[in-house]
């Protein structure tokens, strides 16, 4: 059973994925473009004719999505939250505009229904089921009844995670992976009363799982 990365495992993996002298992080670095982008693009179409919005990303690493979900919003406040302290130095250079700060996702320093639209990339997946739900119960208690709680998570049906992932072996840079398929997301996230629930593939890789806070 999975029951969380080791330690120091994020603040190494950030301090090279910033770094222009690894090669592979350079490309990384890249991609994550391509993907930060179509994640915002996603959320946002969710959120609909929401103009205003407080945000929030745990797990942050580089925010670099909250960064472009940031510009989707005529106005929106953003707050970004890491327990690497290497992800949060990051994001003060990057989005010195961000709220960020080290956070623990099972614990959040944070009122409660105070967000509009909060999420979580590459996190839950590398904790147990049972820790997951933990998470995403804070995540719902700090997001506004009405609003948009989010989870990208690796797609377990996906080609990338038979193949690709399973060829790094041991060597895979982002700790040990739990991933979804897409009707356990769903009923995931059911369990946790969220309502009108979607699953989006991206990229044929990763999974978004949205659903609305409805609880009084």
């Amino acid at each position: 059973m999975i029951e969380g990365p080791p330690p120091g495992l994020w603040d190494s993996f950030w301090a090279n994925h910033a770094s222009s002298d690894n090669l592979y992080h350079r490309l990384l670095w890249l991609v994550r473009f391509l993907f930060s982008s179509a994640y915002a693009h996603r959320i946002a179409r969710v959120s609909g004719t929401l103009k205003s919005a407080r945000l929030l990303e745990i797990g942050c690493g580089s925010a670099r999505t909250l960064h472009y979900l940031d510009g989707r919003y005529i106005d929106s406040s953003c707050f970004a939250l890491d327990l690497s302290l290497k992800a949060i130095q990051l994001v003060h250079q990057i989005s010195p505009n961000f709220h960020s700060t080290i956070g623990n996702a099972f614990y959040l320093p944070l009122i409660d229904s105070y967000f509009d639209v909060l999420f979580s990339i590459g996190l839950i997946e590398h904790f147990s089921r049972q820790q997951a739900f933990e998470i995403m119960q804070e995540k719902i208690r700090v997001t506004r009844t009405g609003g948009l709680v989010g989870v990208v998570v690796p797609w377990k049906s996906s080609i990338y995670n038979l193949i690709v992932r399973k060829a790094f072996g041991r060597h895979w840079p982002f700790g040990e992976e739990n991933p979804f398929r897409r009707k356990e997301l769903a009923n995931f996230l059911e369990s946790l009363g969220l309502q009108d629930i979607q699953i989006i593939v991206i990229f044929g890789t990763t999974l978004i799982g949205i659903g609305t806070q409805n609880k009084n």
